[in-house]
């Protein structure tokens, strides 16, 4: 932390792992920043396609961390662990920030010391398309001592690079190793527990949906299951305070594992995570356009 106090040096960590055709984008997101004093820390996981190529012209801009396979948790540990700024923020390789994203957002905290993070909205862009789209969770900034409530109960429309952190309250966590799927829910969950910060209604970066991030996905969600719900609720460091959120929690991501394999087609498992939700939940079979969707899957 040796940047100047009005000009303090903020770190962007960028995790990935064969993402060759889309990291470009995302550093040069953050080469073209309104606020230039940053570090930008690319820590590649393992990649096997032309990613450290894609990089070569602009080496002498970033810190670039070349690993072996470890998972994108790994990663972003490696790149907490790396950075030397007084905030910080990820950014995934698959998304890009806008031109103002570090400057609207560090502002907020250069004003409101009391305040340990941001987190905006996020546009999203249509692959088939091109267009940018959001949908705001509200339509007024706020500031709450309750964000890791509204992340679990689904009331923020989340993602990672939409959060912008004081370096000591980032750092102080780290991504749990033994989940890919809601391994940021988790992280994210401790950062925002018992920690008051300013939710900005102005979108700062873009998040894209393509293949290959939905199919890693649903292989994910096959294989690891509920692991995300007990790594969260099962945590000794909330000594048992999120336990009244654990059965809502638990329907919604039985809903969202639902909503992804009705997307893949696949009737069998949609079905099963959508009577889960059910039980864990009855409350959810009021929820209409989820009833119709299970109904379909029974034709």
């Amino acid at each position: 932390m040796t940047e100047a106090k009005n000009n303090p040096l903020v770190s962007i960590i960028i995790p990935t792992n064969n993402y060759g055709k889309y990291i470009l984008q995302a550093v040069m997101s953050c080469l073209h920043q309104t606020y230039n004093n940053l570090e930008i820390i690319v820590v590649d996981d393992g990649s096997t396609d032309n990613t450290q190529e894609t990089l070569q012209t602009i080496k002498d801009r970033i810190i670039y961390i070349y690993q072996g396979n470890q998972g994108v948790s790994a990663a972003r540990n490696t790149g907490l662990e790396m950075a030397r700024g007084d905030f910080i923020t990820l950014l995934d390789a698959d998304d890009y920030l806008t031109e103002d994203s570090i400057e609207s957002r560090l502002s907020i905290l250069m004003e409101r010391r009391d305040l340990q993070f941001v987190i905006s909205e996020t546009y999203s862009k249509d692959t088939s398309t091109d267009t940018l789209s959001y949908r705001p969770s509200s339509k007024n900034d706020f500031i709450t001592s309750s964000l890791h409530e509204a992340l679990l109960q689904r009331r923020i429309q989340f993602a990672t690079c939409a959060v912008f952190m004081r370096s000591e309250l980032a750092k102080k966590f780290r991504f749990p190793l033994n989940i890919s799927n809601g391994e940021d829910i988790a992280y994210f969950t401790k950062v925002f527990f018992n920690t008051k910060g300013y939710f900005l209604s102005k979108p700062t970066a873009v998040i894209w949906s393509h293949p290959d991030s939905l199919r890693h996905n649903i292989e994910e969600i096959k294989r690891q299951g509920n692991d995300l719900i007990e790594t969260i609720f099962d945590d000794p460091y909330y000594n048992g305070a999120l336990e009244y959120l654990r059965k809502d929690f638990t329907a919604r991501r039985y809903l969202e594992f639902f909503r992804r394999f009705y997307q893949a087609r696949d009737k069998t498992l949609a079905r099963k995570y959508y009577l889960n939700a059910i039980l864990t939940k009855p409350g959810r079979i009021l929820k209409v356009d989820y009833l119709i969707k299970f109904l379909r899957t029974c034709l």
